[in-house]
Parts: structure tokens; sequence; C-alpha cells
């Protein structure tokens, strides 16, 4: 920093500073009582601005120095704020502030460090998921003798990963695509089951239909609908042959809850408190199908959440799952953009 830079900034000070000097000389002066001489008053006046021209440059000096540590540690490529010790309160202010911002620019970078990785680990086992019924599916068209059963099982397993992605991309701008209205969950349901029928016969699922037509909720239909495919999707998965699913509803004065109930493997104890986590697989996963995403019931409780509903799950291993999906009554469902 320059000295006449320095002056500039201290102008305000030097200007009041001569102005009082000026205000106490003429009153002496000008004071027909005061016996002080022409040239005492000069000499006063002397003393006055040469202690300000030391000052001022003593001040230039400490705060020059100052300066010149904030640029050294600006060229350091470690950005680590490493600020000198604040001359004034108000470098203290600054200095407070500027550890405030590079604590959340920190805590962001973190952020988003773990969600690229995340979703570099969803696309790399996506990636890996789909390849396999695309090369089921290109081996029995090789074959020449193609089973068309087996073949559209395998498309409609690629019509699945792929609407997975497609959610997962568009989960973050929920805000942006989303209608609630009354939906018929039986009629939503029965949609649901249709689409995932060709599984309830090969597995021989017998499914128990335990609801009002007439139970209605307060949701997007089609968010509710991926929601619904996946949880139902993820029960036909762990739930043997000859199985059964039960899906039932009811209202109390706080809520109104469907459950989708299976006898299947159930989920481990330690598992439970993660089942919603990103990319999270839990025991089932890794034994049943070591390419799962874990994507599934975390895409389902995101939404869930967004949509103002909550999930909850019970299960015992080797006896089955419950899952809960609330629908609160005094939730409101236009303030999601704010979730």
């Amino acid at each position: 920093m320059s000295f006449i830079r320095y002056l500039k900034d201290n102008f305000r000070f030097i200007l009041l500073y001569v102005l009082l000097g000026a205000f106490v000389s003429a009153f002496t002066y000008l004071d027909e009582k005061n016996r002080m001489l022409s040239s005492n008053i000069g000499y006063m006046i002397f003393v006055m601005f040469f202690i300000l021209l030391i000052f001022l440059c003593v001040d230039y000096s400490i705060k020059n120095k100052h300066i010149k540590k904030l640029i050294a540690n600006g060229e350091i490529k470690d950005k680590t704020p490493i600020l000198p010790e604040p001359l004034e309160y108000k470098d203290e202010v600054y200095i407070s502030i500027i550890e405030d911002l590079y604590k959340d620019y920190n805590e962001r970078i973190v952020s988003l460090e773990k969600e690229f990785e995340d979703n570099n680990e969803f696309m790399t086992a996506w990636i890996h998921e789909i390849k396999t019924p695309i090369a089921t599916a290109k081996l029995l068209l090789e074959s020449g003798e193609i089973d068309s059963q087996l073949f559209m099982e395998e498309i409609e397993k690629i019509d699945d990963y792929v609407e997975k992605v497609l959610y997962y991309s568009r989960s973050d701008n929920f805000s942006k695509d989303y209608i609630i209205s009354e939906v018929n969950i039986s009629k939503l349901i029965k949609e649901c089951i249709k689409s995932h029928s060709k599984i309830f016969i090969k597995k021989h699922i017998k499914l128990k239909l335990e609801i009002d037509e007439r139970f209605n909720v307060e949701t997007d239909k089609k968010w509710f609908l991926f929601i619904l495919n996946q949880i139902i999707s993820n029960a036909l998965k762990y739930t043997n042959d000859m199985g059964n699913i039960i899906i039932k509803a009811f209202e109390d004065d706080n809520e109104k809850v469907v459950i989708i109930e299976d006898n299947g493997i159930g989920i481990k104890k330690e598992d439970l408190d993660r089942i919603f986590s990103k990319s999270f697989t839990g025991y089932n996963g890794r034994k049943e199908n070591s390419k799962a995403t874990g994507m599934g019931l975390y895409l389902s409780n995101k939404l869930a959440e967004k949509l103002g509903h909550n999930i909850t799950i019970e299960s015992k291993y080797n006896e089955g799952t419950k899952l809960y999906i609330h629908f609160p009554k005094w939730c409101d469902y236009y303030d999601v953009t704010k979730m």
C-alpha cells in the first residue's frame, strides 16, 4: 500500500485534526485576554502537525506490514485462511466473517464431493446392473430361439433400471414437477400390481388387498406410483416363491396409513437404521444381488418426504417386513420447495 493511498484512506481523520488545530490556533490568537505571542502560537501549530506526521508514519508502517502479510497469505497455494492478528475491532469482525464463510465453503465442498462420490458409485452399480438384462436379451437374440416371455422380462428389467435413474436425476428438482391431488390408493395399487403381475405369477406369490375402494390420499400420482413400484418391487425381490404380500390401509384422527407387508426374508436388525441411506444395500442386497444399487428405498423415502409423507419399516429377519407409508392430515403439501 502506497503512502498516498494511506493518506486517502485516512483523509477524514487528517481533516478533523487540521480543523481542530485551526480552531485552537484561531481561538488562541483572537482571544484578547490571551498573552501568548504569535511566535509561540506558530510553534504550537508546528508541534501539533509534527506529532501528526510522526503518528501517520508509524501507523502507516504498521498497517502496511499487516497488508503485506495478507497479500503473502493470498499467494500461498494452501488457501486455509491464516490471517495476521487483527489490529482493530473491525478487523476481528472481518476475520470472524471470513472464517465463517470458509467453514461454510468447506462444508459445501465436502457435501459436493460426497454427492459426487455417491453419484459415481450409483452410476457404476447401475451400469453393471443394467448390463445383465442387456446381455441376457442379446444371448436370446443370438440363439435364434427366442423365449418371448423371458425376453420381455429382461426388457422390463431394463425399463425399470432406466426409470430408476431418470427419477434419481430428477429428484433434486422435484418442486418443478408435481401436482397434489386426491388419489385413489386402491386404483393406484392395482395399476402398480399390474405392472408386476408377471413376477407375481412366476414366483406364485399370493396378493391380498385389504383396502377400501374409496380410500383416497393427497399426493402426486406420478411420483407416488414410482414410490409404490419401488416398494413392491423390493417386496417381490425378497419374498420367496409361494410367499404372501398383504396391502392394507387405515385412517385415524392424525393420519392415513398404507401398509405393505410380506413374509419374505426380512431385514437384519443392524440394517434397519440405515435402510433408507443412499447406496446402502445391506446384508440382503449383498447376499441376493451383489450388484444392487441400494437406491430404490432411498429414492422412495426421499420423494415421500418431499411429498409430505413418511415411510417407516418394521422387520424381523427370516420372518418378513412391514412397510408403513404415513400421510399426515396436517401436512402442507404445497410447501415442498422448502425441503
